[in-house]
Parts: structure tokens; C-alpha cells; sequence
């Protein structure tokens, strides 16, 4: 699945001076000091970075991460979405376009979990609030309907009046609603990133060696004896 962004050198980009290049992710330290390096940011004059832009396989993502995302949770959700099952990955994001427990990196950092994602009931083959009504009254969820009342029941009322009740959504995934017995879990609590997440650093800063100055009329090799 793509990733990638375009980072900016922000102290240039403040200036008006056009100083970015792009950087793909999951990354590593390596690719992100080449990086930096290519704009300018050296941890010493310029230290900070803008994300100008995003492509992202995912719809909707991109306005929830934002200008100032920092590479480090960029990377580690880069990472998590990698780790998806096929299956796992739709779910994920039908449930971003569900919206809830969406509001920034640290909600779909944690949203990618197990333990959040399973909170979720995705049901691929609704695609219509006729089909929810007809999955409900088939699965007999709420209540067995006689066959001979099917042909009168309004399976569209039906299955929207379920949706608006349990907060549930058609997105192009199917119909996907959340638990609300269940209680969303905080792996990442926006702060401590996982070690092996961590990419940033700055690129290393060249020694220049000096040369010695040439001896002059005064040193003592060109003092006479």
C-alpha cells in the first residue's frame, strides 16, 4: 500500500524559499537523514520539517495526520498498516470512513490493533440499507419474521432504523458498525513511541579538518641561526 509524503524544511518554507523532497514510508534512519539532508534540515540552523503532502492508499487519512505529523508516528503507523491482514486492512478502513475513534495519528495508530479492529462488525455483502434489513430479519438478530409477512416488510426502513440506532455506516467495504459494549483500548498514548518505530535523527555533521596555516617569515625555521 503507498505511503509517502513530501517533507519541507519549515524554516525555509516560512521564508518562502522551496526546500522538500519526498520520503516513503515505513522508512528508516538512513533514508530519513538523506532526506533531511536534501532539504537542508541539519539539527543545528534548521531542525524542524512540514509534511506538504500525502499519498496514501487510504482515503480520508491524509486530512487526519496533518502539516505537522512527526516522521516517528508516521513511521509507526506505516509499520501497523503493513502488518494488516487483507482482511484486516478493509475493515480498518471502512472504519476510518465510520469515523469513529479517528481523530488523529494516535487514533489510527491504535485503531490498528487487533484488540480495537476486532470491536467492529463489518459486513462486506450490505451495500444498502435494503440489504442490512434482509441480513437482519435472515440472521433473525432481533426477531423471526413469518415468511408469510416478508413479502409486506420494508427491509430499507428496516435496516436504516437499525443503522441510525447501533451508529452504524454503508462505506464502499459494506455496512460496518461499532460495538458500544466494547471500549476502545489506548496502546499508544500519543507520548512513548516503541523503540523499533523510531527513525528520526538528524544527519551527522561533517568535521572539516583545518589545515595548518604555511610558516611565515616568523617561525622559527626561517629565524637565522
Amino acid at each position: 500500500m503507498e505511503f509517502t509524503t513530501v517533507i519541507a524544511n519549515l524554516g525555509k518554507h516560512a521564508a518562502g524559499i522551496v526546500a522538500e523532497t519526498p520520503l516513503s514510508f515505513p522508512t528508516t534512519t538512513e533514508q530519513v537523514q538523506a532526506a533531511l539532508r536534501a532539504i537542508g534540515v541539519d539539527g543545528v540552523r534548521y531542525e524542524e520539517v512540514i509534511v506538504k503532502d500525502y499519498s496514501i492508499g487510504i482515503d480520508g487519512i491524509a486530512p487526519l495526520l496533518g502539516e505537522y505529523a512527526h516522521i516517528d508516528e508516521l513511521n509507526y503507523l506505516a509499520c501497523r498498516l503493513e502488518r494488516l491482514s487483507p482482511e484486516e486492512l478493509t475493515k480498518f478502513i471502512a472504519a476510518v470512513r465510520h469515523g469513529d475513534y479517528c481523530d488523529g495519528v494516535q487514533d489510527l495508530i491504535n485503531l490498528s490493533y487487533p484488540c480495537n479492529l476486532e470491536q467492529y462488525t463489518l459486513l462486506p455483502e450490505v451495500q444498502t440499507y435494503e440489504d442490512y434489513g434482509r441480513y437482519l430479519v435472515d440472521s433473525r438478530r432481533d426477531f423471526s419474521l413469518p415468511k408469510e409477512a416478508r413479502f409486506y416488510f420494508d427491509y430499507a426502513e428496516y435496516g436504516e432504523t437499525t443503522a441510525i440506532n447501533e451508529n452504524g455506516d454503508l462505506t464502499p467495504q459494506g455496512y460496518i458498525f461499532h460495538h458500544r459494549s466494547a471500549t476502545f483500548q489506548e496502546i499508544y498514548d500519543g507520548k512513548e513511541i516503541p523503540q523499533e518505530y523510531k527513525v528520526f535523527q538528524y544527519p551527522p555533521r561533517v568535521k572539516v579538518k583545518r589545515l595548518n596555516p604555511k610558516h611565515g617569515r616568523d617561525s622559527p625555521r626561517h629565524k637565522r641561526q
